[in-house]
């Protein structure tokens, strides 16, 4: 009798053994599948392919990284217009609704606020955000410049009792920001020395005009200014008045302004994916509004400095200092 019972003991283990593992199988497909149904996807557009502009898209995948963000696609406009509206156009037909999109430059700004007014949008890397009026009930934003009380704090370092600081700019670009420099001056003891340009041409007469009224020349992101051509002539002009020039991009050191204060590009990324990370944890929240960046770098040019006797020694102490030419 008991060897009668061997095959059915056998069949009720292997049953058993198989039921165990189709409730492993189910748990785990439905934990893979929550997974999946828990990550958020971005989409995101590149102006150009600049060096700044990757630096803040390493960063904002790494900010991504353990928060159930994925990157669904990385599309970019190459600094064109129309085929960057052509470009939106496949985006939004071959893929399916993003949760958030990130917009990396001025051109990949407008667009998405264009193509997408029912998504979460956030921006960053647009010089003087102000004039593109990105703002919108979907729209967040990190400033590309830093602060003018932070940028006035280094200015006052470096110019120690010395007052008068010029600034050239056309109005219908940058009014607002002179008018907030003109208050934020007065905090820093600083007398704003204004000129004001119409046209590119004006610029460098404007320079010579002010220059021995001056202690130091405040370059900002204007772009009647801020052109291929000034940017060969004001280095040349301000070098042999042996004047500092302070700005807000490191490119301007590179062509021979003395310091700059700007954001961190690869923190700037990773500030993005903190926003994104905000957004999504909240939907009812669709804009958080522009924010100032959370990390800055000086970037100093020590030949220039050697060049007009400035002594910059205390700077290059700064924990977030990039020196030129390394």
């Amino acid at each position: 009798m008991k060897q009668e019972f061997l095959p059915l003991k056998r069949h009720y283990g292997l049953a058993l053994v198989s039921w165990f593992v189709l409730v492993f199988l189910f748990q785990t497909i439905f934990f893979i599948s929550r997974l999946i149904a828990a990550e958020n996807t971005v989409i995101i557009f590149r102006s150009q392919q600049i060096a700044a502009y990757n630096e803040t898209i390493q960063g904002f995948k790494e900010g991504c990284k353990g928060k159930h963000i994925s990157v669904k696609a990385i599309y970019d406009l190459y600094g064109d217009a129309e085929e960057g509206k052509n470009i939106f156009q496949k985006a939004k037909e071959s893929t399916s609704k993003p949760d958030v999109i990130l917009a990396v430059g001025i051109l990949a700004a407008t667009l998405a606020k264009e193509h997408f007014p029912d998504i979460p949008i956030i921006f960053c890397m647009v010089i003087n955000h102000d004039r593109f009026n990105l703002q919108g009930t979907n729209i967040t934003g990190i400033s590309s410049e830093a602060s003018i009380e932070d940028q006035f704090s280094v200015l006052k370092d470096i110019l120690g009792p010395h007052k008068n600081v010029g600034v050239i700019y056309d109005p219908e670009k940058t009014r607002k920001i002179v008018a907030e420099a003109n208050t934020v001056a007065k905090q820093f003891d600083f007398n704003l020395v204004k000129s004001e340009v119409l046209l590119e041409k004006d610029v460098e007469p404007a320079l010579k005009n002010i220059i021995q009224k001056i202690d130091a020349l405040w370059l900002i992101p204007d772009s009647t200014v801020i052109t291929k051509k000034n940017l060969n002539s004001i280095p040349k002009i301000t070098l042999n008045s042996h004047l500092p020039v302070f700005s807000t991009s490191d490119a301007m050191v590179k062509a021979g302004a003395l310091i700059s204060v700007s954001p961190d590009y690869r923190e700037t990324g990773i500030q993005a994916a903190q926003l994104a990370q905000r957004l999504l944890a909240n939907p009812t929240t669709t804009s958080l509004g522009v924010q100032q960046p959370k990390k800055l770098k000086l970037t100093l040019n020590t030949l220039t400095a050697k060049m007009i006797g400035i002594d910059i020694s205390s700077m290059q102490l700064h924990p977030d200092v990039v020196l030129y030419p390394q």
